[in-house]
């Protein structure tokens, strides 16, 4: 082997046919079925519209998720656990600002045991009370924690800056909300979103797939739970586009946390694909810009990063890092200059194709194996996207011009634009 001479690399890279296979349970519930890999292991993934842009109490979303697995109306909470662990099943629930998900993970040859006891428990939880209590103690201590945390100080107030207090993706917990919520608030939110007309299922792994979709629409596809998706509110109008800086003094603090950035769109608009190159070199991996100036130069920071987000109604750029307190307003100058710089100066060849390869190895990562490419489909279904993205994606990466990448740092990177909040002495 000459260790001198690097290995080749293939140009143009792409993943092939991504599309799963698309089912109808019916009621109508869409079914996304991805039949690989070699074990015999399949996950299945229940989303629901019901993450936090939908709740009009604090913590319910979140509540309600995290409770489904806390009891039924057939078992209680301890012995769901028993009958998951018999099986040497796992099932998970979470929640975002968009949706909600179950998700479970089992040997293929227990999906007849397991299906029955998901289904229970995303359309029959009981919601007890003591249970609900011990949750709330346990999150209300967590909120406590967390606002002696530079890191979430500065990410709860950006959220707030960048979308508005009153937007469902700006909203910030107060104490008094882990005392308001009760039990009666999950059942009302559980019966108007866990429902036929709000779900999407996505299977993963080796099964038989006629099969699979039997069960699911024998547990799933009935009538029992029908009803029509949500409609959504008009989306909150965004806040004046002004540079906004804030500084939320923690004097105890040792180091500073900074959050800046600005509210931009879904991962449906045009430019997102572009923007995502752009970000990539901005701040979007260890070789990155920002990473190199600030970090490897200048020895501000352990890290720093940007991050572009799309979610269902909306998205932004954020860049975040901690840096020593003596340390703050220089980095943020070289933040901004980092900025201005790709506004003015067209990205080099050799940068842009140590980019290209980078990305186009992300996004064949996001497909290695039966699980990731479940995540890859559902994180597009998320935000009403279909699988064309990822070809538009690749596309953008392998075309994408320097001018291209400068006109929209031009666009987007305008320091008049930007909230800027740092948390810290």
């Amino acid at each position: 082997m000459n260790r001198i001479k690097s290995p080749k690399t293939a140009k143009n890279l792409r993943p092939g046919n991504i599309s799963p296979r698309l089912e109808k349970l019916g009621n109508s519930i869409p079914v996304y079925l991805i039949s690989a890999g070699s074990q015999p292991v399949t996950r299945i993934d229940l989303m629901f519209r019901a993450g936090s842009w939908w709740q009009t109490k604090p913590l319910a979303a979140s509540s309600a998720n995290a409770m489904l697995s806390e009891g039924t109306i057939n078992l209680t909470g301890e012995q769901i656990a028993k009958k998951v662990d018999y099986y040497g099943a796992f099932i998970n629930s979470s929640a975002d600002r968009d949706n909600a998900f179950i998700s479970i993970y089992t040997l293929t040859r227990y999906i007849d045991e397991i299906l029955p006891l998901c289904a229970d428990i995303a359309k029959n939880p009981s919601f007890p009370e003591r249970e609900l209590e011990t949750l709330l103690e346990r999150r209300r201590q967590n909120f406590l924690i967390q606002k002696t945390r530079v890191s979430s100080l500065a990410r709860e107030q950006f959220a707030a800056s960048v979308f508005g207090k009153d937007h469902p993706y700006g909203q910030t917990l107060a104490l008094e909300d882990f005392d308001n919520l009760t039990c009666s608030d999950l059942r009302s939110f559980h019966e108007k979103y866990y429902r036929s007309g709000n779900c999407t299922v996505f299977v993963s792994g080796r099964f038989d797939s006629d099969k699979i979709t039997a069960a699911l629409d024998q547990l799933f596809g009935g009538n029992d739970w029908h009803s029509r998706p949500p409609v959504c509110e008009a989306v909150p109008p965004e806040p004046d586009a002004e540079r906004i800086k804030m500084l939320i003094a923690k004097d105890d603090a040792v180091q500073s946390a900074l959050r800046i950035g600005r509210r931009l769109f879904p991962g449906s608009h045009p430019d997102h694909p572009g923007m995502m190159v752009l970000n990539s070199i901005l701040g979007g991996h260890f070789g990155s810009r920002l990473m190199q100036n600030i970090r490897e130069k200048r020895g501000y920071t352990y890290g720093i990063g940007s991050m572009l987000t799309g979610l269902r109604f909306g998205g932004y750029l954020a860049i975040v890092s901690e840096v020593g307190g003596d340390n703050r307003e220089e980095a943020v100058n070289e933040i901004y200059r980092e900025m201005k710089e790709l506004c003015d100066k067209p990205v080099s060849a050799r940068e842009l194709d140590l980019t290209r390869r980078h990305m186009l190895g992300e996004v064949l990562r996001s497909f290695d194996g039966p699980f990731a490419w479940l995540e890859s489909i559902r994180n597009l279904a998320e935000t009403d996207m279909d699988s064309g993205y990822f070809d538009k994606l690749v596309d953008t990466i392998n075309t994408i011009t320097p001018q291209q990448i400068m006109e929209l740092a031009r666009k987007y990177l305008v320091k008049g634009k930007m909230v800027e909040v740092v948390a810290g002495k």
